[in-house]
């Protein structure tokens, strides 16, 4: 079990999240609560894979710019994403596949032996 003894409560809106949790399923409630009175999160989500879910968040990204819906026409329900180029996990000289050998991190990756990685970092 996870140690919440420095959690505090949670926001009414994710208290009642959790109360109205769309599963009977009580670990996977206990476990959402647990970790929302470690992360305190203003909200909790529940996702359903629902066709109305769907096209609520693929509206959402349109209006936030992270999406572009592409011609109905030529591509139907379909939308063009693209990353930050500030991203810096997108930084591939910075971006390390830490594995025992250099195979283990397929031929398009940066490869570090892990021990020497770790030595680096510390």
């Amino acid at each position: 079990m996870t140690d919440i003894s420095m959690a505090t409560a949670l926001t009414a809106e994710a208290e009642q999240s959790i109360n109205n949790a769309p599963t009977n399923y009580t670990e996977l409630v206990q476990w959402v609560r647990e970790i929302a009175e470690l992360t305190q999160p203003d909200r909790i989500v529940w996702a359903d894979g629902s066709q109305e879910e769907y096209d609520r968040l693929a509206g959402e990204l349109v209006d936030a710019g992270t999406f572009v819906r592409l011609s109905d026409h030529e591509f139907p329900n379909s939308y063009a994403a693209f990353s930050d180029p500030d991203d810096v996990a997108r930084v591939e000289e910075r971006t390390f596949i830490c594995s025992q050998t250099a195979e283990g991190a397929g031929p398009t990756n940066n490869w570090r032996d892990p021990a020497e990685m770790k030595q680096t970092m510390t």
